[in-house]
């Protein structure tokens, strides 16, 4: 287990930073089709998406802005495909893995973009992020991240060349190697962040035959999107949209590094009120978390708001806050419009430690005053 003083734990709001959408945007942006190609993988699966939450919901907004909230998308879902129930006569369970699947990769792809058009940008947001990894002490600190991007991996492999990263779940590093997945070893001397992701990430892929996790240079996100879709879900697509997707029924599939089967998927806890935390990554990730939480010097939460739907995650806190016999230094770094109503939030649920004019609340982001109080703590260098 790593030393770790100060740990991180972070939210959207953290990665909007870097570009990516904030998931109250979300619904919108995974049906921006903008610079996509209209007969590629996308845009049949948001066809797909369309369908389902038009027929489901009773609306025909193509675009998102009258939808419901994801949550609501994904727990209806879930709740029916989980227990092996149609939602109403035209959604098989089948049919609704197939669309829990169409939600995530689309989800994937589309944070990859936004990173894309983020970086392309350079907005100040974008720049005030790329020092913050320049200046992060990967000796002394982990992350405990809430999102499902590699925002945190390709920031600290592009200021500070660290490409290994300690999940604290026994993922195996791996990388693509043509049509093959290779196992990366760690030399002697590489340097290594830990990152935590209870909720499952990006570049992760599962084998639900032996139970192992592989984890993926942050560039190859995109290629594990077009692995999670398989030739039944386009068949399923097909069936349900009307469109072809004619290279979907020529869907490759990729055998599993450790015991040679080829039944890699991915895991993820979604947008739901009810997610699904019962896999081996998710138990090894949250009892990681337990002990890093229990012994960090400091609980700095950057562009976190506590959401109601992350109540396991908000008991862990609570619990651990009260049963640690030395109390942690609580920080807050938030921005945006919602920056008052999130203080309050952490007030409410922390006391009086986020009381108005505390020096630990920053709501600026990564400015001066945060940056100064996080060298000030040893987190940065």
């Amino acid at each position: 287990m790593p030393n770790v003083d100060h740990l991180f734990i972070v939210g959207a709001g953290f990665s909007s930073n870097a570009g990516l959408p904030l998931t109250t945007r979300f619904t919108t942006e995974l049906l921006n089709l903008k610079g996509i190609r209209m007969d590629g993988p996308s845009a049949h699966i948001v066809a797909l998406l369309q369908a389902f939450v038009s027929d489901a919901f009773d609306t025909q907004d193509r675009r998102g802005r009258l939808w419901p909230d994801l949550e609501d998308i994904f727990t209806s879902v879930d709740l029916s495909a989980n227990t092996g129930h149609h939602l109403g006569p035209s959604y098989s369970p089948s049919d609704l893995r197939t669309i829990r699947r169409a939600l995530i990769v689309r989800t994937i792809r589309m944070l990859e973009y936004s990173a894309d058009d983020g970086e392309k940008a350079a907005e100040t947001s974008w720049q005030r992020l790329q020092k913050f990894f320049k200046r992060i002490n990967i000796e002394n600190c982990a992350f405990l991240s809430m999102n499902w991007d590699t925002v945190i991996e390709a920031g600290v492999q592009r200021q500070q060349q660290v490409s290994h990263f300690d999940y604290m779940c026994e993922a195996q590093a791996a990388k693509f190697e043509g049509f093959k997945i290779r196992r990366v070893l760690k030399g002697t001397n590489t340097k290594v962040l830990a990152v935590l992701k209870p909720h499952g990430s990006a570049n992760w892929l599962y084998c639900d035959s032996c139970r192992q996790l592989f984890w993926f240079p942050p560039n190859q996100t995109q290629r594990i999107a077009s692995l999670l879709f398989k030739r039944r879900d386009w068949e399923a697509c097909s069936r349900l949209t009307g469109r072809l997707y004619e290279k979907g029924a020529r869907q490759r599939q990729f055998a599993c590094r450790s015991c040679g089967a080829e039944a890699l998927g991915t895991r993820f806890a979604t947008f739901s009120y009810r997610k699904a935390l019962d896999f081996p990554m998710h138990e090894r990730s949250w009892l990681s978390a337990e002990r890093l939480l229990r012994t960090a010097k400091s609980w700095i939460f950057v562009g976190y708001s506590l959401p109601a739907a992350d109540y396991e995650f908000k008991h862990l806190l609570k619990r651990v806050q009260l049963s640690r016999t030395s109390a942690p230094d609580l920080l807050l770094i938030t921005g945006g419009k919602f920056a008052a109503r999130t203080i309050e939030t952490y007030s409410r649920f922390f006391g009086s430690q986020f009381a108005a004019g505390n020096r630990n609340i920053f709501d600026d982001s990564f400015n001066n005053s945060a940056i100064s109080r996080l060298v000030a703590l040893g987190a940065l260098e």
